[in-house]
């Protein structure tokens, strides 16, 4: 008689579900359009307030986050500001999005050959759920024409995803949806042939890339493999890029070469070369996560899923 096996959980990222709504969502939209950046952001208040109280979940995981990141038990105002910097993001999402990037200011940090590597195309630009990423988008995209197109799960966040992509229908094409199986690998494979940049978010595991350990903020995490794999069989140069909101209307882009190889890893080396990918991007996203912990996106216990094997 054969045992049973009990059915492996999903990695914790995947049961947080938006808790908006359609109609809230397009209420902050018709009023950030229509009413100003100003009175939007001053309704992010109560709006955020309510989230924190009523989300014991997000509430408990950032605050476990930030004493982590701060060396010291997190305050409850700095659970908020975690919460509040999130919404901002989003915010101005609908600003970059619909066009009015004027209103958003970028401070670029980069390597000196990182913009020539972009410009060439044929990369691929590594980030995570710290900062924005459409500030990576819009930075690229509109002001050095570079076409980037951006690997995500479609249907996570999918309610977002709609009311952004009515602002931007562009935002549709420039998604490689990641639950796509064999078939992600040739679409960035094409993309890649097509001379466009692919942005890749590399910290969170699936159930079929359950990742590796690295330490991070003190404590065993996992990172996933495939970007490194991908990056490992292309042979293309991989820059890391983080978007990180800075108060106001002011973000720090950071862009920094990972690697410059225009060769694929050999079969037999490739295992080595994503244990080390995993390590040393594990290094800067924990150097990117001290600089701005407020910046951290990740809601639930970014830790738990090591521990879980998952």
């Amino acid at each position: 008689m054969r045992a049973e096996v009990p059915p492996v959980a999903p990695p914790r990222w995947k049961q947080v579900h938006e808790r908006s709504s359609p109609a809230m969502l397009a209420t902050i939209v018709w009023i950030a359009l229509h009413l100003g950046r100003g009175v939007a952001r001053a309704l992010l208040v109560p709006i955020v307030l309510y989230f924190q109280l009523t989300g014991a979940g997000v509430r408990r995981s950032a605050r476990y986050f930030l004493s982590a990141a701060l060396g010291r038990p997190a305050r409850s105002g700095e659970v908020f500001r975690n919460l509040y910097v999130f919404a901002a993001c989003m915010l101005d999402r609908v600003f970059l999005l619909s066009g009015r990037s004027d209103q958003i200011r970028i401070q670029r940090h980069a390597d000196p050959d990182v913009l020539e590597q972009l410009a060439a195309g044929s990369a691929l630009m590594v980030t995570a759920h710290l900062g924005s990423a459409e500030v990576l988008r819009a930075f690229g995209a509109h002001r050095h024409q570079l076409r980037l197109r951006l690997v995500m799960d479609r249907r996570h966040g999918a309610m977002t995803t709609r009311v952004m992509q009515g602002l931007d229908p562009s935002l549709g094409h420039a998604i490689i949806d990641s639950r796509g199986g064999p078939a992600v690998a040739l679409a960035i494979q094409q993309a890649l042939d097509d001379g466009e940049v692919v942005g890749l978010m590399a910290d969170r595991t699936t159930l079929q890339d359950p990742g590796l350990p690295i330490p991070f903020l003190g404590r065993s995490a996992r990172l996933p493999c495939a970007p490194w794999r991908w990056a490992a069989a292309l042979g293309v140069p991989v820059v890391l890029c983080f978007g990180l909101y800075r108060g106001g209307r002011c973000y720090d882009l950071y862009l920094e070469t990972f690697s410059n190889r225009r060769a694929p890893i050999a079969r037999a080396q490739r295992a080595a070369y994503v244990a080390d990918c995993v390590a040393r991007y594990g290094a800067r996203l924990e150097h990117y996560a001290r600089l701005a912990p407020f910046n951290w996106f990740n809601f639930y216990d970014f830790w738990a899923d090591a521990a879980a094997g998952n």
